[in-house]
């Protein structure tokens, strides 16, 4: 049976007064037995071998008193152990120091990615105190960084958008002991008020601010992040395409502002406000893109979830017919949210016109003989996607598994270790749509 630290320190804290009188006598009398044992085996070899479960016994006992001489040296005599409120938001001192186990042999440090991985600002993040430990030396805290839980599942293969919430029950991993005026109670919300319904809706499911390539992936949460020990997020693509209203804010004690959002059914959960959550009415891209007249006809199709990857949306092609049932104009929603529109004419794209998150018309190509070459459309320069070499190309007029595609549209980077989709529209109108590591694109 295999014991975790934490039940072997509980059952030392337990037992403390009872080893602490005949710890050292256990230490003696095992010296004592290994020296006997030499020289047993020094006269009568292997004659009289101690028995191997005794032996193991031994050992077992000479290792709780190394570990409890390491609990005294920390703490002196050990008063008592209290349960502390895991909803009560602490702060760790700048430069606190702490240990990672009770039990080994290690000195205090000040080493900071021990507490908080990948950054040095342990005194910006929110800790739970687990237990308190009062000793007559000193008293330590043993303390567990607020976690954030993200689900990275595809939305509509789930009942909810996110995992029940972990247990809230004391079996949580440590991540130090520091001593207890190195902790400083605060509040985990910084302000909050309740909103009228501000109509919102989302731009864009994930990506990188143009100006100053900050990233701010977009994520839905059960709760406010900081604001409590565990919370729980999934993607936000399942609330593209539609509009959401704002009915509370919130800031947290880092800075960072979030919504709670609700759509026309029900409440949805927290974003983070930034640039990918616009103000205003939600207008379907079709709508702002293809203008439809009355007597025309819009037929929308999506991306299967067997073909989608991994937490991203599913990508769309909205294809135009007007009243004699001629296609003349294709809209494809790609893989990154960005819309492409074709212009038809006898079965021939004469024209293609690129968009931002923003529906800005960013690169136009036309051609009344119909496209046929190559066309690329680049990022800025100087933003994260440009680097990362994000971008749309969009091919005509080709053939695979026995199909005649009138375009092919490639969004995101095909690298075989990065992401991209790949929307592929017939002659005929129909729509083959795959993202990366999804298996064949037919």
């Amino acid at each position: 049976m295999h014991y975790s630290k934490e039940m072997v320190l509980g059952i030392l804290t337990g037992s403390l007064a009872v080893f602490a009188l005949i710890g050292t006598s256990i230490f003696h009398n095992y010296q004592r037995g290994q020296r006997a044992q030499k020289r047993q085996a020094m006269v009568y070899h292997t004659q009289n071998t101690i028995p191997a479960n005794l032996l193991a016994q031994q050992r077992l006992q000479y290792r709780t008193h190394r570990q409890l001489h390491n609990l005294q040296q920390k703490l002196g005599s050990l008063q008592k152990v209290v349960t502390n409120n895991r909803h009560i938001t602490y702060h760790l001192a700048k430069n606190a120091q702490f240990y990672d186990s009770l039990l080994d042999h290690e000195r205090t440090s000040n080493n900071e990615n021990n507490l908080a991985p990948y950054t040095s600002h342990n005194q910006d993040f929110n800790y739970m105190a687990i237990r308190t430990y009062y000793g007559t030396k000193q008293t330590l805290v043993a303390i567990r960084v607020y976690d954030l839980h993200n689900t990275y599942t595809p939305y509509l293969t789930k009942p909810h958008f996110y995992r029940a919430q972990p247990a809230d029950d004391d079996d949580f991993s440590i991540s130090g002991y520091v001593p207890i005026q190195d902790l400083r109670r605060v509040k985990a919300i910084r302000h909050s008020q309740k909103l009228p319904n501000i109509p919102y809706y989302l731009n864009s499911f994930d990506g990188y601010h143009s100006s100053d390539i900050k990233m701010t992936p977009m994520r839905v949460w059960n709760a406010v992040p900081g604001s409590k020990p565990n919370v729980t997020g999934g993607d936000v693509s399942h609330l593209l395409y539609q509009q959401l209203y704002a009915t509370a804010e919130a800031t947290n004690n880092q800075g960072r502002t979030y919504l709670h959002l609700r759509n026309a059914k029900e409440s949805v959960g927290w974003v983070r406000k930034s640039f990918q959550l616009t103000q205003g009415k939600f207008i379907s891209p079709a709508q702002r893109l293809l203008h439809a007249k009355k007597t025309d006809v819009v037929r929308l199709q999506t991306q299967p979830v067997s073909t989608q990857h991994g937490y991203h949306y599913a990508q769309r092609v909205y294809n135009l017919y007007n009243s004699h049932h001629d296609w003349i104009r294709s809209l494809s929603m790609s893989y990154l949210f960005y819309p492409t529109v074709m212009n038809i004419h006898h079965g021939k794209v004469v024209a293609v016109k690129f968009y931002d998150h923003h529906y800005r018309l960013v690169k136009q190509v036309t051609n009344a003989s119909g496209l046929t070459k190559y066309i690329e459309q680049n990022p800025k320069p100087g933003t994260l996607n440009h680097r990362n070499g994000n971008g749309r190309w969009v091919t005509f007029n080709t053939q695979s598994h026995g199909r005649r595609y009138l375009y092919e549209l490639d969004d995101g980077n095909p690298d075989s270790e990065s992401t991209y989709g790949t929307i592929k529209v017939t002659t005929h109108g129909q729509a083959f749509m795959r993202s990366t590591e999804t298996g064949p694109d037919d």
